[in-house]
């Protein structure tokens, strides 16, 4: 039989949305309570179905140590099901995973396919920028990650139901019923005003306690939820799907939590039988059966099937796509479903449109901290991330004690003096840890003293030597102060916090030190997997010494006052290390991080030339290559930070070559192309300072 003809209204709903809409409007109407059973259908668009599932546990097959093991044992899985349906084969990786890894070990695929629909805005200040790839979620990262609802890609048809339950959720009796794994139907309530609670009910039935969530719609998880909860800590969050039609308890507690008059399925094929099951052990009631095949036969068997098993009255409705029938309820219901806001994290800076702009000859720095920060941000792409405070009043500057200092360290000095001008506390803490080449350590401490007075016109600076604060916290350890407790002093106590307690993944840990870039997908790790090995095997073993040594000396700062009122000064690169340190310590202070400069690292000698002449080659030579005018590259990084950026600081006149004024890097590159010796004054003024 062939689908039936499209109902010439011209709102683009097929016949079978079309009834069904008017049978929901009239439950509503009537006061009826409708109890929704949502599947996967409804988040396809947004989290992979079990196709999708699949193809991720095969790239998890792939990439796992063991010389083929897993990804030929899933191969014989497959050629056992040739023709079968996806989710038999399903079934059967579920069984190979627990037999070749463990019980719980598809949960990791489950959360990896969930987090298809989740894409921050920035990854190194995701909460999952200290969490590695294939790691199982704790309960807290998966808050988090739920927590930060504006980067969920939400459908709209899930939109919609979120402000359906959100405004009118006695109608539906404070709750949803799902055999999907995702948060996204909380998500979507909650960006709709409502408030969500998850219960994942567990394989004997039961979901915990749901008390203190009144008013608040509950979302029940009937096959399991992806990421633990109070109630489900695991090993194993998803239920067997080999033995869900079989679980007597779950489906009795499915069955005692359809209360409505009406319950309406929409996105499910119910493979497991779990719904059919526990609909035909409830109280008489009248069930809707959305069927996404626009079939009118198909849809009138399926309705006598389920009818034979369930022993209700059941209706099925061809052709429906959530995407369309939701909204359309919502707008029959009388609820307005508006665009989604996009919240501040989402915000879009043109920083390279306003610094042209403000970097005009009148400009001069704020004389207040708050103020300069801005500045920073807008006029030269700094990052101020500040965590409660008003204004810091201390400044942590960690360096690596290294043969030479570089430009990097030149531009971060010039910041600091400046901060330390307006009255702010810096100390310079140089991470020796390891080191004992005193001279090295004279003539590195010199140059960043003399760049921070370039800015700091002798403003109070201290400095401070990692190992003998180390040395020093041996002999006299913080263990009379109760709060070393919670922020320990000495690196052992930070170990057994950091590695025992947090536990953060090898690959996490090695991109918070910098041994490797800090890759949030599996795509950038599959093309970055040489690279990845490259500086895994020149990168020292020392650089592992970091969090252990640092971060007990910015406890032992946040113990000297009881507010945090500190911020952190570096480079952007170590986003990850200071946010594996809230995530294992809490609230902590905030940071200031330079422009990234693309492509250079500290040990480049570009950063670190030996004369005029030198820099000069160094500039024509890159002149040459494409792309030398991106924003970040060296040389537009060089002009922003080590010759606009002091002279701003130091409230100086526009630097000018044949009576042009370079007061932006447009005018840099028009002057260049005019044929005036930019690129020779750029090093001539920036050496002048970089060199003694």
């Amino acid at each position: 039989m062939t689908a039936p003809e499209p109902d010439p209204a011209g709102d683009g709903l097929s016949p079978g949305e079309r009834l069904l809409i008017d049978r929901l409007t009239a439950a509503l109407q009537d006061a009826d309570q409708i109890t929704l059973v949502i599947g996967s259908g409804v988040t396809a668009t947004a989290v992979p179905r079990v196709q999708g599932v699949l193809e991720i546990a095969d790239s998890y097959a792939a990439g796992r140590n063991d010389d083929g093991a897993l990804e030929r044992a899933l191969a014989q899985a497959r050629a056992e099901l040739v023709g079968a349906r996806p989710v038999d084969v399903y079934r059967a990786y579920r069984r190979v995973f627990t037999d070749w890894v463990s019980g719980g070990a598809f949960d990791v695929i489950a959360q990896q396919a969930v987090l298809k629909a989740y894409a921050a805005p920035d990854p190194m200040e995701s909460p999952l920028a200290t969490h590695g790839l294939g790691q199982r979620l704790d309960r807290a990262v998966g808050e988090g990650v739920e927590n930060d609802r504006f980067s969920w890609l939400l459908p709209r048809g899930v939109q919609a139901l979120g402000h359906l339950l959100a405004s009118i959720p006695e109608a539906f009796d404070h709750r949803v019923l799902t055999t999907n794994f995702d948060p996204l139907l909380e998500i979507a309530i909650r960006d709709a005003g409502g408030r969500a609670v998850s219960l994942p009910l567990d394989s004997a039935g039961g979901f915990g306690h749901a008390g203190g969530s009144d008013g608040a719609v509950r979302v029940f998880h009937l096959h399991g939820f992806w990421r633990p909860t109070l109630h489900v800590r695991g090993p194993q969050l998803l239920h067997d799907p080999a033995h869900l039609a079989e679980n007597a308890p779950l489906v009795a507690t499915t069955a005692d939590l359809i209360r409505g008059d009406t319950v309406c399925v929409i996105g499910s094929s119910d493979w497991a039988g779990t719904i059919t099951a526990a609909v035909a052990r409830t109280r008489p009631v009248r069930v809707l059966w959305t069927l996404n095949d626009p079939d009118a036969a198909t849809a009138l068997s399926a309705a006598a099937r389920l009818r034979e098993n369930t022993g209700v009255a059941v209706e099925c409705f061809p052709g429906v796509d959530s995407e369309r029938l939701l909204p359309a309820l919502a707008e029959r219901a009388g609820v307005a479903v508006p665009p989604r806001a996009t919240g501040l994290k989402n915000r879009v800076r043109h920083h390279a449109w306003e610094r042209q702009l403000v970097s005009q000859p009148d400009s001069s720095p704020p004389r207040d901290v708050p103020g300069l920060l801005l500045q920073l941000e807008r006029r030269f792409g700094w990052v101020t991330q500040q965590r409660g405070t008003v204004q810091p009043i201390r400044l942590l500057w960690p360096v690596r004690l290294r043969p030479r200092a570089s430009v990097i360290h030149m531009v971060q000095a010039f910041v600091a003096g400046a901060l330390a001008r307006l009255g702010v506390e810096v100390r310079v803490c140089i991470d020796d840890v390891g080191l004992r080449d005193t001279e090295a350590q004279t003539g590195f401490r010199d140059d960043l003293d003399r760049w921070i007075d370039h800015t700091g016109h002798g403003a109070v600076r201290e400095f401070v030597s990692l190992s003998e604060f180390l040395d020093r916290g041996a002999r006299y350890p913080a263990a009379g102060n109760p709060e070393a407790l919670l922020r320990p002093t000495d690196p052992w106590s930070v170990a057994r916090m950091f590695y025992g307690e947090h536990n953060p993944s090898l690959y996490s840990l090695l991109a918070a030190v910098k041994a490797v870039p800090n890759l949030t997908s599996w795509d950038e790790l599959e093309k970055n997997a040489w690279p990845i090995v490259q500086a895994v095997l020149r990168t020292d073993a020392r650089n592992l010494l970091t969090p252990l040594t640092l971060w007990p000396y910015l406890n032992s700062m946040l113990l000297e006052s009881t507010t945090n009122d500190v911020m952190t000064l570096g480079g952007r690169d170590e986003a990850i290390l200071w946010a594996q340190w809230r995530q294992t310590f809490g609230f902590g202070p905030g940071h200031l991080y330079n422009p990234y400069i693309r492509n250079l690292k500290h040990d480049a000698h570009m950063l670190r030339w030996s004369s005029q002449e030198e820099l000069t080659r160094h500039l024509h030579r890159t002149r040459e290559l494409p792309g030398w005018d991106a924003e970040g590259s060296y040389i537009p990084w060089l002009f922003q930070n080590a010759l606009l950026l002091p002279g701003y600081l130091n409230h100086e006149p526009v630097p000018e070559t044949d009576d042009f004024p370079l007061d932006s890097w447009a005018a840099f590159v028009a002057a260049d192309e005019d044929g005036k010796p930019v690129l020779d004054d750029l090093a001539a003024r920036v050496t002048n300072v970089f060199l003694p």
